[in-house]
């Protein structure tokens, strides 16, 4: 099993290049944006995860994904596999296959299909930690899961052997900081991410061990920046490269719609093209950017030094 300790800084949910079909992964593009990320100092590659279309992957696809993936990164950086499913049995399904495949890590929600229980939330991970000897990090996505883990709950998921963590997308400082407070109390060592793009010198400032970024997908050099900075507590350069980060966010609005989703991930796809990833379109039923948006990502990439 991989040293927790190993846990931490920026892990990059990463996005997962696709054929023209919009379906099938592109193993030449997997390799691509890995050895980019890993070249660019990155502390852990994430698969599976949102951005990462996982909920757009049939099971043959996504083993796809994670076989590939754990073949580019060559144990140079951790590995996290996201097995979320719509329910524990696929999840577990998927943890067990993660953990034959090489993966060094497993990520999951809660099933987000039946809105689960907090009593429902423990026996999810529970099962997942009894499935194999990979650590399992917990993802906090409740507007996906249309529930919110409670620290409470998190005090007991802590509690399971191989339950290491979590991954916390709901941006909420306050509740960010009680966590870190009652789940790393008298010596416990619980990893916690902050699973934003800007807030790097947030979680460090605050007791986390990293962040989750999906601008990681192209400035991963700048978030890398703002969490070697804040370790060192330097918080005027971390917060300096948060900042140029934040601006960069703009392409996540070129493509929107009535939702924020689709303009992030179209965006960042676009984005990476032009940066020479075969990164391919996004799963149906989103659409990829046209060609006056692709002009406007460009130039939002030119205007940050990044094109």
């Amino acid at each position: 099993m991989i040293e927790r300790s190993l846990l931490r800084g920026i892990v990059v949910p990463m996005m997962t290049p696709l054929r023209a079909d919009g379906a099938t992964v592109h193993d030449a593009g997997v390799h691509q944006l890995v050895e980019r990320l890993i070249g660019q100092g990155v502390h852990g590659v994430f698969v599976g995860g949102s951005m990462g279309e996982v909920w757009a992957l049939d099971d043959g696809q996504w083993e796809r994904l994670v076989r590939v993936a754990v073949e580019a990164c060559r144990g140079r950086t951790p590995l996290y596999a996201g097995v979320s499913h719509a329910s524990t049995a696929g999840a577990v399904a998927r943890t067990k296959r993660a953990a034959q495949l090489g993966a060094d890590v497993v990520v999951s929600l809660a099933p987000y299909y039946s809105q689960p229980s907090q009593i429902d939330i423990v026996r999810h991970f529970r099962a997942l930690a009894e499935a194999s000897d990979l650590p399992v990090l917990v993802y906090q996505f409740p507007g996906i899961v249309k529930t919110s883990i409670t620290l409470t709950t998190y005090t007991q998921l802590a509690e399971i052997p191989g339950v290491v963590g979590v991954k916390d997308t709901q941006a909420d400082i306050t509740e960010f900081r009680s966590m870190v407070e009652v789940l790393r109390a008298d010596g416990r060592d619980f990893r916690l991410f902050l699973g934003t793009d800007i807030l790097t010198d947030v979680a460090m400032f605050l007791g986390g061990q990293g962040s989750v970024p999906s601008m990681g997908n192209i400035v991963a050099p700048l978030l890398v920046k703002a969490y070697v900075a804040a370790v060192a507590g330097d918080w005027a350069a971390s917060a300096t490269a948060n900042r140029k980060v934040n601006a960069l966010r703009a392409i996540y609005r070129v493509a929107a719609t009535e939702a924020w989703f689709d303009g992030g991930l179209a965006g960042l796809k676009c984005a990476l093209g032009l940066l020479g990833i075969e990164a391919g379109p996004p799963a149906p039923p989103l659409r990829p950017c046209d060609a006056r948006e692709t002009a406007a990502i460009a130039e939002i990439l030119r205007s940050g030094g990044v094109l």
